[in-house]
């Protein structure tokens, strides 16, 4: 099984990043994994496969920025019950306020950290859109992307054709 440390090196190689990848303004925050501050600086903000769009803290654009985008899911998820969500990620107890949201799929699908513990521990949460199903990925954000684009880990809601034969990876179109 891969952890953030072993996933960046053989997603290099899976899908190659960018040679000047679209780094936005980070801060350096430290409630964002260092794993995820590792792949964002290699790839940049952007999309993998034309499906998964990855956000980064001080993204030129806001619409592929972490704060932003989390604060909008937090106003959108704060007060639901989001019982289907809370069922299949099997924890009763997940509030809004726990996500925070590092991507999206074309289709408005959330990908986003259930940040409990510790930052480097926080697991993933996919969230179908319109909060009808959900699915936990264990993994870092850059093991989640990595296990997506070579089916380790299929979510039932995504399409047939994700991932490709040899994903790529876009950079930001709006920076």
């Amino acid at each position: 099984m891969e952890n953030a440390d072993t996933a960046l090196p053989l997603l290099r190689s899976l899908c190659p990043p960018p040679t000047h990848p679209e780094l936005g303004r980070a801060t350096g925050s430290s409630t964002i994994p260092a794993s995820h501050n590792a792949l964002v600086k290699t790839y940049g903000t952007g999309c993998f496969d034309e499906f998964i769009w990855i956000f980064a803290e001080g993204a030129t654009s806001t619409q592929l920025d972490i704060t932003e985008r989390t604060r909008e899911l937090r106003a959108i998820l704060r007060g639901k019950e989001l019982v289907a969500v809370r069922n299949d990620l099997g924890d009763h107890g997940l509030h809004a306020n726990d996500l925070v949201q590092w991507g999206v799929t074309d289709n408005a699908d959330v990908l986003a950290w259930i940040t409990r513990g510790k930052a480097e521990e926080w697991p993933t949460a996919i969230i179908q859109a319109g909060q009808l199903r959900a699915v936990a990925s264990p993994h870092s954000s850059t093991a989640t992307i990595l296990h997506l684009l070579t089916r380790s880990t299929v979510v039932p809601f995504f399409p047939p054709d994700f991932p490709g034969e040899q994903p790529e990876f876009a950079t930001n179109p709006y920076g």
